[in-house]
């Protein structure tokens, strides 16, 4: 009797999981592109986006791509922009600044010799963290030194100089600032 019980209730058991594994609806090739990201959008249907070509002194030639709704952060007029890509034409892109009078964002157009620089944000593994780590354990380094001894030592400084300044290497090779010029240029190119 409690052999068949725990036969009928680890049955049913069965039956209730197997209902609950699969997937109640099924997603469509568009909504699983979405989901990915800007880049994989643009694959639904053709649309333009802004191609950023770099031939590096070491490592030779890349190509940065920025899709409509990716960020942008670049350097055009004197000021900074670090905001989302709007649209994009032949000639010129735009991004969504925020009106404070109107109480909303609008686009701003800029034409490609406006653009002086683009800011690169890589993330390179332990690189891109050592950039950030290192001199905070040069200013670690220092400060307990200071401390323990009680006074400052000139033997310190090769030790935490070196700190420092590999991570500010570290930190420029992470974020590195693309001057636009006959090496690297903008341009736009479309999906197919």
């Amino acid at each position: 009797m409690i052999f068949r019980s725990c036969l009928i209730l680890a049955c049913w058991f069965v039956v209730s999981v197997a209902s609950y594994a699969q997937p109640q609806d099924t997603l469509t090739t568009e909504q699983l592109l979405q989901r990915k990201g800007n880049s994989y959008t643009a694959l639904l249907r053709p649309s333009r986006y802004l191609a950023l070509d770099v031939t590096h002194t070491l490592g030779g030639f890349h190509r940065y791509r920025y899709f409509i709704g990716d960020d942008l952060h670049f350097k055009a007029r004197g000021e900074k922009y670090n905001e989302e890509l709007y649209d994009v034409t032949d000639s010129t892109f735009s991004i969504l600044m925020a009106n404070e009078v109107m109480n909303r964002d609008e686009p701003v157009t800029f034409r490609f010799d406006e653009i002086k620089t683009v800011m690169l944000h890589r993330r390179i593994p332990f690189v891109t963290a050592a950039g950030t780590l290192f001199p905070i354990a040069g200013g670690v380094y220092l400060l307990a030194d200071v401390v323990n001894n009680r006074g400052f030592y000139s033997n310190t400084l090769p030790v935490v100089g070196t700190l420092v300044l590999s991570g500010l290497l570290f930190h420029l090779i992470s974020n590195p600032h693309i001057h636009i010029n006959k090496n690297h240029r903008l341009k736009v190119l479309q999906t197919y």
